[in-house]
């Protein structure tokens, strides 16, 4: 059968539809006029901040249960987290008292939904890393003395691409040590890689 572009657009996005919000199934894609398409194109222009958002606050919560905050710490870091602008040239995640760290949040999804990250996605993972390692003029905190965090959603293609990052990159192979249950986080000359998942 030959290839149609519109009917492969239509079903894709039709199918989103219907699956992700329990739609009829019905033709959503002929409904929509152009400015509903370019409304559509405005509210998800800011789907990555809003994913790396609700990363940030699962990995918020997973820092508090590792370090067993108090209520009060707790309250601060999520303040944190949520006064933060996107893109902001801070640390995505940072405390200073009663425990020090720093962390930054990743979600790049591998390129074509494979397991390999782009070029630009993994000079931007060695960038987080070597900010970390390095402190950045901008940050309202030095990292230099306290453990430092990566953090990545748990999907099986991301664990899959950082198993290749790893394989390719010296900065990652080098820095960034992955945790996997309870351990004492305690070294500051390593960034400390963390999978989260979504809270819902």
């Amino acid at each position: 059968m030959k290839y149609k572009r519109e009917d492969f657009l239509r079903d894709r996005f039709n199918a989103f539809l219907v699956e992700s919000f329990d739609l009829p199934d019905q033709d959503y894609y002929s409904s929509l006029t152009a400015e509903g398409f370019i409304g559509l194109k405005s509210a998800l222009s800011n789907i990555n901040n809003i994913l790396t958002l609700k990363v940030t606050l699962s990995f918020a919560d997973w820092l508090a249960d590792h370090y067993r905050l108090d209520d009060s710490a707790r309250s601060e870091l999520q303040s944190i987290v949520m006064e933060a602008k996107p893109n902001s040239n801070g640390y995505d995640v940072w405390l200073g008292y009663p425990v020090t760290f720093v962390g930054e949040v990743k979600c790049n999804i591998p390129i074509n939904n494979g397991s390999i990250y782009g070029s630009a996605q993994r000079h931007g993972i060695e960038k987080d890393i070597a900010g970390l390692l390095n402190g950045k003029s901008k940050a309202s905190i030095n990292p230099e003395s306290c453990p430092k965090y990566l953090a990545f959603l748990d999907i099986p293609q991301i664990r899959a691409a950082n198993e290749h990052l790893l394989r390719v990159s010296d900065v990652c192979r080098n820095h960034l040590v992955f945790v996997e249950g309870e351990k004492e986080l305690s070294r500051t000359d390593i960034v400390y890689g963390v999978y989260v998942s979504i809270n819902t």
